[in-house]
């Protein structure tokens, strides 16, 4: 019997490793947060814990099952477990992605280090280590700028700073670890998502965001529509999420998520990208649309089996993350009342549950791919949808909060 460590940072429903693996007489090794052990609690090698992000008892544990198994490959699909499922790699000589590239995809410095100068244009940034660093870029490059955490995932820790007011603002709260500064770039915001295997990019398809990567600071919904072949950033977007990967040190076998603008004045820039499937319903959407399972194909190669083909040819459709409001949700939408256009949901609260707005990009209360005949119908849907589920989810302020139920 063959053995893969996973860091499982995912509940069962969305990840069924051991259903992926089926028949190949590879069993999977799970590590996972406490919150989704009962999930995979069918499964032999099931590890759970609390605090899994920081608590290093994931890494010491994660070693001994490595060693006790003698696993043939780690698998991590989250932003959480890049580095430490690298590390861990390269610790055993196994092979996949390690330290270097983990954190050339992980810590935006060390990514605009590795693009600064190359083929794609990348907004003027420095790390951030002391209020004088940011005084300084600020006295070069003026407002706005962008302060932002060097490796975390979903924007969370993001913050616009327009003027010195919003500055003084920023430096009189608490001291936020190691982040970066950078120029703000305005503009529309795309995504290209992909999978390479075998050192080779074999799929590769460029979104644009409805709505944006932070809509849910203000508690709003933020939706991905994928690009038509004639869309005329469809070949520049590709181009450049190649042109990156090219530029950084890639691994053999990964899948990419990978953001960029295009300003008002057409220039395209790079954001950042991770070496990791997109969050939210990203994954869902290119299942829905593209008939491939980015995760299961990334697993397969990671496992050295043959990526599994896609099961259907393109097919309209896009993907739409709501995210929770501030108080208790009194009820949701049932799958009765939802829209015929509706082809997926992951709903990942419920009833009576307490929540406080939304918490970054790629968490949601609610998601949803829905389908149409043609781009435009899928936009108008998604717009629909996310009215539907606004007009029917039911909510009452929090006893916290002072409000009365």
């Amino acid at each position: 019997m063959r053995h893969i460590l996973v860091f499982a940072k995912t509940p069962y429903a969305k990840t069924p490793y051991d259903q992926w693996l089926a028949g190949s007489g590879i069993v999977p090794v799970i590590v996972t947060p406490r919150e989704y052990a009962e999930s995979y609690s069918h499964l032999p090698h099931v590890h759970a814990f609390d605090a899994y992000d920081t608590n290093q008892l994931v890494e010491k544990t994660a070693l001994r099952l490595a060693r006790e198994f003698a696993v043939e490959a780690v698998f991590a699909r989250a932003e959480a477990d890049v580095v430490r499922a690298a590390q861990l790699r390269e610790l055993l000589g196994l092979p996949g992605q390690h330290t270097a590239s983990a954190l050339a995809f992980r810590d935006k410095v060390v990514m605009k280090d590795h693009l600064a100068g190359g083929p794609v244009d990348v907004p003027a940034y420095r790390r951030l280590d002391s209020a004088y660093t940011a005084l300084e870029f600020v006295a070069e490059h003026g407002y706005p700028v962008v302060i932002k955490p060097v490796s975390e995932s979903g924007s969370l820790g993001a913050a616009i700073i327009r003027d010195e007011a919003e500055l003084d603002a920023y430096l009189a709260s608490p001291w936020r670890g190691t982040s970066e500064i950078e120029v703000f770039v305005p503009g529309q915001m795309y995504h290209v998502d992909g999978l390479v295997a075998d050192g080779e990019v074999v799929f590769v398809h460029p979104f644009r965001y409805l709505n944006d990567c932070l809509s849910f600071r203000s508690n709003d919904w933020v939706a991905n529509l994928p690009l038509t072949r004639q869309d005329p950033e469809y070949d520049r977007l590709v181009k450049a999420a190649r042109a990156v990967l090219a530029e950084l040190p890639t691994p053999p076998h990964t899948a990419f998520h990978a953001e960029f603008w295009i300003t008002p004045d057409d220039r395209l820039v790079f954001c950042e990208i991770a070496s990791r499937t997109g969050g939210g319903m990203i994954s869902a959407l290119v299942r829905q649309a593209f008939g491939m399972d980015l995760d299961k194909a990334w697993l397969y190669a990671e496992c050295g089996l043959t990526p599994t083909p896609a099961t259907h040819g393109y097919r309209p459709a896009g993907a739409l993350c709501i995210p929770p409001q501030n108080g208790v949700l009194e009820r949701l939408p049932t799958a009765a009342e939802q829209p015929e256009c509706v082809r997926e949901v992951m709903v990942t609260g419920t009833a009576g549950q307490e929540f406080h707005g939304g918490v970054k990009s790629g968490l949601f209360l609610a998601g949803y791919v829905v389908g149409g005949d043609s781009e435009e119908e899928v936009a108008a849907n998604l717009e629909r949808v996310a009215g539907w589920f606004s007009d029917t989810s039911r909510w009452r302020p929090a006893p916290s909060s002072g409000g009365v139920a």
